[in-house]
């Protein structure tokens, strides 16, 4: 009796374990995609190639990470901190770069990711563990991913870069070929870019930073300019016809 009372508990606190578990990735902020060795994929708003985390937020309201950390150390879980009011949009994504460099901008996390695999956590600002990622070795250029998105198993895969995983739009390639507005120059130096249409209908574009926050939105025919003279170095997300593009700003 007592036997089998020992295993029924033990039944039962697997089952508490895997319902938490389950429940975490189906709600609320998740680690969505990782890339540990990031040689030719994409660059970051300094030109360079370097590993990533990308954040789904799977609620219907916004969350602020201000005072959460991420960290590839369980014995050090406040490694990275959030800056204060990093906002990820409902049902949108976030992208840090573990580039072990953090002069580089706010979402430059101060440790990279190692392609033989490790430890990857998300602790919210109470403390509490909100993701624990145990990833093994990787490939350059895939990405390790949650399919479903947001809430599924991981696999490795072609990256879908703050993007939905089930798109089908997996590659670099994919990418350029699923693109609705040609956007020029890019990286963009100086103070204007052009952005062109493919369709032939009005084209609407909403433009954001890499903390979620909209910097533009307009509507054009055929070719617009639009003044960047006063905007910051970083990647910026144009989000059109269902696409979402990136551009470059160097100074």
């Amino acid at each position: 009796m007592k036997l089998q009372n020992t295993f029924s508990a033990a039944i039962v606190a697997t089952m508490i374990f895997l319902a938490f578990g389950n429940a975490s990735a189906q709600s609320g902020v998740v680690i969505n995609e990782i890339m540990a060795s990031n040689q030719t994929y994409i660059t970051d708003e300094n030109g360079e190639y370097e590993d990533w985390v990308e954040l789904y937020n799977n609620s219907s309201s916004s969350v602020n990470l201000g005072g959460w950390f991420l960290t590839d150390n369980p014995d050090n879980l406040d490694k990275w901190e959030f800056p204060t009011n990093t906002v990820i949009p409902a049902m949108g994504y976030i992208i840090i770069w573990a580039d072990e460099d953090s002069s580089q901008g706010p979402l430059h996390a101060n440790f990279k990711l190692s392609i033989m695999g490790e430890d990857l956590l998300l602790i919210n600002a109470s403390g509490a563990t909100i993701q624990d990622i145990t990833f093994g070795q990787q490939q350059a250029d895939k990405g390790y991913a949650r399919s479903p998105n947001g809430t599924g198993n991981f696999t490795i895969k072609n990256p879908t870069f703050k993007a939905n995983n089930d798109t089908g739009i997996s590659s670099a390639n994919e990418v350029e070929k699923a693109e609705v507005l040609v956007i020029s120059p890019n990286p963009a130096t100086g103070n204007e870019v052009v952005l062109r249409s493919k369709s032939a209908e009005k084209q609407a574009v909403a433009i954001y930073d890499q903390l979620g926050r909209e910097r533009l939105r307009t509507s054009f025919f055929n070719q617009t300019t639009i003044d960047i003279s006063n905007w910051p170095t970083g990647i910026y997300f144009l989000k059109t016809s269902g696409r979402t593009q990136l551009l470059a700003v160097q100074r």
